[in-house]
């Protein structure tokens, strides 16, 4: 075994350079490639499919679309495409200025259809939803969103998609994996390290790597963290009746994931917290903010549009 061994260690000490080059497009790519063919990708994944056919996009959808992009004042020449998704939220991806444009899916539910209609039955999480139950009423209503939400829910992928956010967050993982590669090397330099055992620089190597992944789990968090916010109280300060709708959005999704909790059981109380957020599913990353300080963060700009004087 140690042949191959050293043979592999001798093979990344003379290419570390371009390896360490190479395996950082690499991430990069492997996390911009979704945004960059957006269209077959995002329709896979989210299309809502009622009665095994794919659902066109309504004319009420599209006009709600198209009001939120002239309230924005978004070019002309900016490509978008927008679909119907089953998801309870909008979806999106993309870059606007590329001519692969943006995706955004919004929720059948805008429409109001599978949510007023208690015959329809709907699945969540495996399990069947009884529209007659009480948790099932609070869920209906949580998923019906007025006209200001519904622009809110669906200004805030556009604001996502025009500012370019997805290219932002591509740059922790190579910048981590550059840093932990130049930092690793430069230490096993200066400790001596290079004329020790193979196995004690292996054990360093570890170590490096495992502080690197946390480095990149902090600093991608933060940015997620810092960037939701962003987004947030720019979409809630375009307007009154924007940041009006933002709240109720995110009270809409507080109220939603309690209706699941108590639907769901034992397994909805480990999804979901007594106050409406999400458990995270690591215990020491929390990769989104709460729902709670998301509606807060909007809260605030709408009470500051409401007194400037007090801003």
């Amino acid at each position: 075994m140690a042949g191959p061994l050293w043979w592999a260690a001798a093979f990344i000490q003379k290419h570390r350079t371009g390896l360490l080059v190479s395996s950082c497009a690499g991430l990069v790519g492997a996390q911009v490639s979704y945004h960059l063919f957006p269209d077959p990708v995002v329709r896979w994944l989210y299309q809502y499919w009622p009665q095994g056919q794919p659902a066109p996009l309504s004319p009420e959808l599209q006009f709600l679309f198209q009001e939120v992009l002239q309230d924005m004042g978004i070019p002309s020449n900016h490509c978008y495409k927008a679909f119907t998704t089953f998801t309870f939220q909008p979806v999106s991806a993309g870059f606007p200025r590329l001519p692969a444009g943006g995706v955004v899916g919004i929720p059948a539910s805008f429409l109001g259809d599978p949510v007023s209609n208690t015959d329809q039955s709907v699945v969540v999480h495996g399990q069947r939803v009884d529209w007659h139950s009480p948790a099932g009423a609070r869920l209906r209503d949580s998923l019906t969103l007025s006209h200001d939400a519904q622009k809110f829910a669906l200004a805030r992928e556009v604001v996502y998609l025009e500012s370019n956010v997805a290219a932002l967050q591509t740059l922790p993982a190579p910048a981590c994996l550059a840093g932990t590669w130049v930092l690793s090397v430069g230490a096993k330099q200066a400790l001596g390290l290079y004329g020790g055992p193979m196995t004690l620089r292996a054990a360093f190597n570890l170590m490096a790597a495992v502080v690197g992944f946390v480095a990149y789990a902090f600093s991608m968090d933060s940015l997620t963290h810092a960037l939701e916010t962003w987004l947030d109280r720019y979409t809630a300060s375009l307007s009154m009746d924007y940041a009006r709708g933002g709240v109720e959005f995110y009270e809409k999704i507080l109220s939603c994931n309690l209706a699941l909790r108590s639907l769901l059981g034992r397994r909805g109380e480990k999804l979901y917290t007594p106050s409406g957020n999400i458990i995270p599913r690591h215990w020491f990353r929390m990769k989104h903010l709460p729902y709670t300080a998301r509606r807060d963060s909007v809260l605030q700009v709408w009470r500051v549009t409401l007194n400037p004087g007090h801003s």
